[in-house]
């Protein structure tokens, strides 16, 4: 081994383990929202497994260890690596942006794998040696590098990607950039760490390998590897910066909440003072009228009530003109959920769990109409739920997405029939259905494996262009 080969080796491994410490340390979900924060810990656990990988790697060709252990060391450094690109891989199906029941499933893919590569490597060892995948690489070219390598990191970088997508329709396009960035190194990195390999007479390590690479660049890939270790490390560091962003947006939401629930109190107060003690005014001249006699008094305090009205009329006009808004934040309407919620868990048995997810690059809004609707057939689920179920529990989900505001609400009770779910025998679910279809949703209802699911999708009102 040459003193460049050795400092490379050192290099690479130090870079994804820096990597991989660094991914870890970014663990405080409480505020942090982006799906990026909550994989993060999969890629920390790739890059320090990669990188003890390659140490051990560099180890062996020193030949630092007894050659009675070397087979040994081999063989675990191989697993290691595998269990690096079940990492890699885990952390690029954990981003993609599946459905919870669906992401359950797949998340299981990577174990899958990495038992069946696993069992073939043993059973190998067992039937030719403990010495067979030093003497014959055939088996880890194909199942750690083609089946695992590469396709990890392209599913990684395919999820990037499709992030990025997602957050570049809402208009952040500075922070879609730095995800696309750091896919086309996933991609670049997958080509490196998947395809170069010793060449061999089967396709396509007879095509594509390192002696190929170093014969016409005149250089160890060794050198790229190590390279793109580092520019994985700084595209990282730019993309969390994402995260400072979601902190000061979700601060700044909470401020906003704060101050709309100071409003919302002021306004009370307002009505309280001004309007209702203007018709409380009006009703106990009503009141003396109807115990009174005198006709003149009665023309009198008659006109009084019609100027008490007329005044609290005016400024009812005023409250209205100066608290009506073009639009309501998702904000307000998990607002009034929450308050919803709390309100039937207070008053029957049946535990009702509210979920919002709303993340700060959303920004969409909804129209009065449209959350008002929204509110109205949330509540009439639930208390269909409560009704006629016999559930232990609802789940409500409202989940802001790029296009569209969506809901599920779902008990594990005993399930709708097909009776219940004609619209003209059940009136709550003819009900829900209009007031989707009133502000241009979709509905949807029916039996899953333990109870009903209902499921609505919203589209937003139009936004205007921004950039972030």
């Amino acid at each position: 081994m040459t003193i460049i080969e050795f400092v490379l080796y050192l290099i690479y491994g130090f870079a994804m383990i820096t990597m991989g410490i660094f991914a870890i340390l970014q663990k405080d979900t409480k505020i942090m929202n982006l799906s990026l924060i909550k994989s993060l810990k999969y890629l920390g656990l790739f890059g320090i497994t990669h990188g003890i990988s390659e140490w051990i790697s560099l180890v062996i060709k020193l030949e630092l260890c007894h050659p009675y252990f070397h087979p040994e060391l081999y063989n675990i450094n191989i697993i290691i690596k595998a269990i690096s690109f079940a990492f890699l891989l885990h952390f690029g199906l954990d981003l993609l942006p599946l459905r919870d029941k669906y992401k359950n499933i797949v998340l299981k893919i990577p174990i899958l794998i990495f038992v069946l590569y696993l069992s073939g490597f043993f059973l190998l060892m067992e039937n030719y040696g403990a010495y067979y995948h030093l003497t014959n690489p055939k088996y880890n070219t194909i199942a750690l590098r083609y089946l695992m390598g590469f396709p990890s990191c392209i599913i990684s970088a395919i999820a990037l990607y499709n992030n990025a997508r997602i957050i570049e329709k809402t208009k952040s396009v500075k922070i879609s950039r730095r995800y696309k960035n750091l896919s086309w190194v996933f991609i670049f990195y997958g080509l490196l760490e998947g395809l170069l390999v010793t060449r061999a007479s089967y396709f396509p390590a007879n095509i594509i390998n390192k002696e190929l690479f170093v014969e016409y660049l005149n250089f160890s890939p060794l050198s790229i590897k190590a390279f793109v270790g580092f520019a994985i490390n700084l595209l990282l560091i730019k993309v969390i910066d994402t995260f400072s962003w979601e902190q000061e947006e979700k601060l700044k939401q909470l401020e906003e909440l704060r101050i709309a629930s100071k409003e919302r109190r002021k306004l009370g107060l307002e009505i309280h003072d001004s309007i209702i003690q203007g018709l409380y005014a009006a009703g106990l001249k009503i009141d003396y009228l109807l115990m009174n006699k005198d006709v003149d008094k009665k023309i009198d305090i008659l006109d009084q009530i019609k100027s008490d009205l007329n005044n609290t009329i005016q400024k009812t006009r005023q409250f209205i003109s100066t608290t009506s808004m073009d639009k309501i934040k998702l904000e307000d309407l998990k607002y009034n959920l929450e308050q919803l919620v709390k309100m039937f868990n207070e008053n029957q048995s049946i535990r009702i769990n509210l979920n919002c997810e709303i993340y700060p690059y959303i920004r969409g809004h909804l129209s009065p109409d449209t959350s008002t609707q929204i509110y109205y057939i949330i509540q009439e689920a639930i208390s269909n739920a409560i009704k006629h179920s016999e559930a232990e529990y609802v789940n409500v989900l409202l989940e802001g997405r790029c296009d569209f505001l969506y809901i599920t609400v779902t008990d594990n009770g005993k399930g709708i029939s097909l009776e219940e779910s004609n619209p003209q025998k059940q009136f709550g679910v003819s009900s829900m259905k209009e007031r989707t279809g009133r502000i241009g949703g979709a509905f949807a209802i029916g039996r899953v494996t333990n109870g009903t699911r209902i499921e609505l999708k919203i589209p937003w009102d139009e936004t205007k262009s921004e950039e972030y």
